[in-house]
């Protein structure tokens, strides 16, 4: 998102936002100043306190808010309820409302710029330069033969030609593979909720924010899988970090936890895994076991993918 864009979305959620309307114009103030600070110290609308050049959340509170880290950290969690901002307080973590969030083409556009961008349209080169197409060829002792010998050394060859094709449409295929903003909605409103019910969280019951489920939608359409692939890793990676912290009677702080696992299980995913039969069959079987447990209010254990696949196949 651009910066004046950015401004504008603001502005607009200031003066105009329901949930922070109802919060008071006290709360009004806090969360501008909240999303001043993370403009201000974070990168892409994420900040950690205490990690990089940022203070700690204590200085934070005194410093720039006059408030105790008690009063602050109640000021975050109340708007933190609304989504009006992400915080998770077991990792430090405070970041945009999906709102602000920018997508991955304006980082991607960002980052390239810092490399000096695109090159002008009509720079003279080596394709467009008359001067240099038509320069005469150079004097090699030995005609075609030697000229063929010097490309060979200079450029051996490194596999058939079949393997040259594939390995260009392979670099074709990860260069236009950058996602649009669209595309990762449409994922992260699949997987965004089921991700969060598979954490163990009612959305009726539960005010907790999934936000960091549209970063593994990003990340997973960027390396290529699509949503049902996506769906199952972060899926099946939830229930086994659940079930071991379970064993080990420990409580998970919040759905933030699960951020780091999941996206490294996305990262090391191969899109070109073949999927069984027995994969679908259990897919189905889960998803209409978490409905039923879903209008049975949530009693009883929850479904886990993991005991389907294994049913299916044994």
């Amino acid at each position: 998102m651009a910066r004046k864009s950015i401004d504008r979305v603001i502005l607009g959620m200031a003066s105009s936002d329901i949930r922070l309307q109802a919060l008071g114009l006290a709360a009004v103030g806090f969360w501008v100043a909240v999303i001043a600070l993370v403009r201000e110290l974070g990168s892409d609308g994420h900040m950690v306190f205490g990690q990089g050049r940022v203070p700690s959340l204590a200085d934070v509170a005194r410093i720039r808010f006059s408030m105790t880290e008690t009063e602050f950290k109640t000021q975050l969690e109340t708007q933190r309820k609304t989504e009006l901002l992400a915080w998770n307080e077991v990792d430090g973590l405070l970041s945009f409302p999906v709102e602000l969030l920018p997508d991955r083409r304006t980082i991607a556009n960002r980052e390239n710029g810092k490399k000096g961008g695109r090159p002008p349209k009509n720079s003279l080169n080596e394709k467009n330069d008359p001067s240099q197409r038509h320069l005469p060829p150079m004097a090699i002792q030995g005609g075609k033969s030697e000229m063929h010998k010097t490309q060979t050394e200079t450029h051996p060859e490194t596999g058939s030609p079949i393997a040259k094709l594939a390995s260009n449409n392979t670099l074709k295929a990860s260069a236009s593979s950058e996602p649009t903003r669209e595309e990762i909605d449409a994922v992260y409103k699949v997987i965004g909720p089921k991700a969060f019910e598979a954490a163990g969280y009612d959305q009726a019951r539960h005010t907790g924010t999934y936000v960091c489920a549209r970063q593994w939608a990003a990340d997973g359409l960027k390396r290529g899988l699509d949503t049902a692939q996506i769906e199952r890793i972060v899926l099946n990676e939830i229930q086994q970090i659940v079930a071991r912290e379970d064993a080990a009677g420990r409580t998970i702080g919040g759905f933030g936890y699960f951020q780091k696992a999941v996206a490294k299980a996305i990262a090391s995913a191969n899109p070109d895994a073949p999927r069984t039969v027995t994969d679908h069959l259990a897919q189905e079987d889960w998803e209409q076991a978490m409905k039923e447990w879903t209008r049975a209010g949530g009693k009883g254990e929850m479904p886990k993918l993991a005991a389907f696949v294994a049913r299916r196949a044994a």
